[in-house]
């Protein structure tokens, strides 16, 4: 490996020195906090709600409908409840639910009738909700549209990498394979980077090393891919310990690319190692059999399963 390759910044900086958090978490995010000259500068909020989870945006979206219909049920109310033909309710709570379904149905532009406004007032305050409804519905057409054509590579990976028998000697190893039936990932590249502690003049520096990989790049990816580094005289694993590794603090840094034939687009997915979760002297318990039909099959429950060995 040349010294131009082993040599390149991340972005991470040799400053991290020391500290003993990951780099990389195991969603794909940084692990770095960031203190912004404006918070407000740095918010993207269609950004924010198209990769929140699904259950974050549900909940999002609802506390917005019950906010908005409670904001214009308060005005029907406040405005006068004779603005309101129809109110059947005597109690003041019940009217103030009267005049909230009643926004409900003119947010959604639903309107079934029993209810109307009535004068001027009640009838601009019906008009601009109408509106705001209206804009709320396409915001969250689009929101939807975004989040569902989002490409995202959903990879699932072992939940350890392991130090392995490899030809003569030995080699660190992953697996990897694609959790989602129905999208084809092809040309698929992998990259690891490799985050180790060094002594350098008495001073423990953070250093970065781009691991040589057997396989780089595969046209089609239907199953899983072993991603293997042989440990040989030019790789930074070379002659290292147990001991050594952990004392290191390593982590490996694994980017992957691939084109998804579903959407047509290329995606891309972050994931770690820790030397904590690193397995020294293991082997791969394999995934694949054959079924009655004489076709491989492939159990993603085994994918982390592996077995003791001695180096």
């Amino acid at each position: 490996m040349g010294k131009t390759s082993e040599n390149k910044e991340l972005g991470f900086g040799t400053k991290t020195s020391t500290q003993k958090s990951r780099l990389i978490n195991k969603d794909g995010s940084f692990n770095v906090d960031r203190i912004e000259i404006s918070k407000w500068s740095s918010i993207s909020i269609y950004h924010a709600l198209v990769s929140m989870s699904w259950r974050k945006f549900n909940l999002v979206v609802f506390i917005y409908f019950i906010i908005i219909n409670v904001f214009f049920a308060t005005l029907y109310y406040y405005t006068g409840m004779q603005g309101l033909k129809g109110v059947e309710a005597t109690s003041e709570f019940d009217k103030f639910l009267e005049a909230f379904f009643f926004s409900t149905q003119t947010f959604s532009t639903v309107g079934f009738g029993r209810i109307s406004p009535a004068g001027n007032l009640t009838s601009s305050i019906a008009a601009i909700e109408s509106l705001v409804g209206l804009l709320g519905f396409a915001l969250a057409t689009g929101l939807l549209y975004g989040r569902f054509s989002r490409p995202v590579a959903r990879l699932t990976f072992s939940k350890n990498a392991i130090i392995a028998p490899f030809k003569e000697g030995k080699a660190f190893q992953f697996r990897l394979a694609n959790k989602m039936r129905n999208s084809q990932i092809s040309d698929m590249s992998c990259r690891v980077t490799l985050s180790k502690l060094e002594n350098e003049n008495g001073q423990m520096v953070r250093r970065f090393r781009v691991l040589e990989l057997e396989i780089k790049n595969i046209i089609f990816f239907p199953m899983t891919w072993t991603i293997n580094h042989p440990i040989d005289e030019n790789s930074p694993l070379y002659e290292m310990t147990e001991k050594e590794m952990h004392e290191a603090d390593l982590e490996f840094m694994i980017s992957l690319s691939g084109f998804d034939d579903t959407f047509s687009q290329n995606v891309t997915s972050r994931y770690s190692y820790t030397h904590e979760e690193l397995i020294y002297g293991a082997k791969w318990i394999s995934v694949f059999s054959q079924n009655e039909e004489g076709q491989t099959s492939q159990d993603l429950n085994k994918l982390s399963l592996f077995e003791k060995v001695t180096l």
